[in-house]
């Protein structure tokens, strides 16, 4: 009896087996094609990296006089214009380091909340907290236009504190 049950019981097995076979594979995607390295583009041209600025530092730090803060900044404009911003900021952090106002001004504008674009700066966002250290710079240097510019930040801050915006609330306290 044991032997008949056994026997019915590997019957069901094998009929439901029959029933629902297993399904088939999945095909395994063919592999990507790669390209050979002497084709994959660098992830950065010197452009993008600021190596250009390097050298003018560089340059501008081994002369024998003192170094030309302004040559510095009016080479960042330059690059400016013509859409390099990393040599263009790596310039004016170099010029507002040695104490040169205007210098200082511009690199205050790349962080500036008010004046921040992606087509004009590489951050991808904007901050406050350099906008204010760089004009506060400025403004010590002397340079004119730092006092307008930092009352522009501090109405923003204000704005963008009644907004719930922690950051701004953090920024205030620099003017208190």
């Amino acid at each position: 009896m044991l032997a008949g049950i056994a026997a019915a019981i590997l019957l069901i097995i094998v009929g439901i087996y029959a029933l629902y076979p297993e399904p088939e594979p999945e095909p395994v995607p063919a592999p990507m094609p790669t390209r050979p390295l002497e084709t994959v583009a660098p992830a950065e041209s010197e452009e993008q990296r600021g190596d250009t600025a390097r050298e003018i530092i560089d340059t501008l730090k081994a002369a024998p006089d003192n170094v030309d803060y302004a040559e510095g900044y009016a080479r960042a404009l330059e690059f400016q214009a013509a859409g390099r911003l990393a040599d263009a900021q790596l310039l004016y952090f170099f010029a507002a380091r040695g104490g040169y106002a205007p210098a200082a001004f511009s690199l205050a504008t790349f962080y500036d909340p008010n004046h921040h674009s992606q087509e004009s700066s590489l951050m991808d966002e904007a901050d406050p907290f350099q906008a204010y250290k760089w004009y506060r710079q400025a403004e010590d240097a002397g340079h004119e236009d730092a006092a307008v510019r930092l009352e522009e930040l501090h109405a923003w801050a204000e704005d963008a504190a009644q907004s719930g915006d922690s950051e701004a609330e953090r920024l205030l306290l620099q003017w208190e």
